[in-house]
């Protein structure tokens, strides 16, 4: 009997390796595919703000051509009125005022008069040239930023499906592991474990920088009093509730709301950023200590906005909402922690209508 229960339990604990190594397995290819989102989103930040000053350079280009064009029409009238007049009256028409003067002083102040015109209308004929010049290099560099843009577009369209290719491997992945019930347990038990240890040392770190410099601590947050850390509908409540990705039923230690992607995370109460990064299962987190006891938490963001030992105040935008972390919704995953232990968000944030 007692062979028999040692067997039983090799094999208990075998299954039991073997479920935890595909657990932290999909954890990390699942990290590893939000890793590329995050990556090819700031790419195509990057080539959309590019995209915005190759489209704002066009339109003061097209500027640039209009005013050019209206000189050059302006221009244009003048010298062909005064092609005209030359036209008319010939080179004797020219000389004629100069050969009718009846004194020395009078053939040279005509004499001058005529050099002056001439300069003038020489400038004329210049500037209308140099203006003919500026706008066909206008409108080569125009040629040129269309052609950038063009190229900016095609980045951003192969960069946008690069991204979509890998999102829908992400829920493939997410939706192979609804009838993997054992291995999704050690999934959350690997999340909460990892959370809990990161929870725990900093609330030892709290209160080692109390003992050794006693400061004025932060004012403890009455009930329904926190501001809502994002806009939008609840759709997973604190305790015992049915996972919104998988189905199987997970004891929650927060609450879920869910949002349009990229929407504002806020500060529910003033604080210290003590976490900013990437953690398994939550995808890119923030944790605050608000100096009262108390630890917000902000899970699933597109990308944060903050840093590790930021001071932020109530409503400062810390990140915006996605879906990183083990999730294929757009949601925010919000927890309240009373030092280490969690507590129902809903009870402390402000009623809503």
């Amino acid at each position: 009997d007692l062979r028999q229960l040692r067997q039983e339990i090799r094999v208990a604990k075998r299954k039991k390796d073997r479920t935890q190594q595909q657990a932290d397995e999909v954890l990390k290819l699942i990290e590893n595919d939000d890793r590329q989102v995050f990556q090819i989103q700031k790419k195509y930040g990057k080539i959309n703000r590019s995209l915005k000053e190759t489209d704002r350079e066009i339109e003061e280009i097209e500027q640039d051509l209009k005013i050019k064009e209206r000189q050059v029409n302006a221009k244009k009238e003048l010298v062909l009125e005064r092609l005209r007049l030359l036209y008319m009256g010939g080179w004797a028409g020219r000389l004629r005022p100069l050969l009718s003067t009846n004194s020395y002083v009078d053939f040279q102040r005509g004499l001058f008069y005529r050099f002056t015109i001439a300069h003038r209308e020489h400038a004329l004929l210049a500037g209308y040239r140099n203006d003919l010049l500026e706008i066909e290099k206008l409108k080569t560099r125009r040629a040129e930023v269309r052609g950038a843009l063009l190229r900016y577009k095609q980045k951003t369209e192969k960069t946008m499906k690069r991204k979509k290719g890998i999102r829908a491997k992400k829920h493939l992945r997410l939706a192979s592991l609804n009838k993997k019930v054992e291995v999704l347990k050690a999934i959350e038990k690997t999340k909460e474990n990892s959370l809990g240890a990161m929870l725990k040392e900093f609330e030892q770190r709290r209160k080692l920088a109390e003992a050794r410099a006693p400061q004025r601590k932060g004012q403890r947050p009455e009930v329904g009093s926190l501001l809502w850390p994002a806009e939008g509908e609840v759709v997973t409540l604190f305790g015992r509730q049915k996972h919104p990705t998988f189905e199987t039923y997970v004891n929650k230690k927060g609450i879920e709301i869910r949002t349009g992607e990229g929407s504002k995370i806020r500060a529910v109460s003033s604080g210290n950023v003590v976490y900013a990064d990437w953690l398994k299962g939550y995808g890119l987190v923030v944790i605050l200590d608000h100096n009262n006891g108390f630890f917000s938490l902000y899970a699933h963001a597109s990308q944060l906005l903050v840093k590790d030992s930021d001071r932020v105040r109530v409503g400062d935008v810390i990140g915006e909402t996605g879906e990183s972390g083990l999730t294929d919704k757009n949601i925010l995953y919000f927890e309240l922690r009373k030092g280490t232990e969690p507590v129902d968000p809903l009870r402390w944030l402000v009623k809503r209508p």
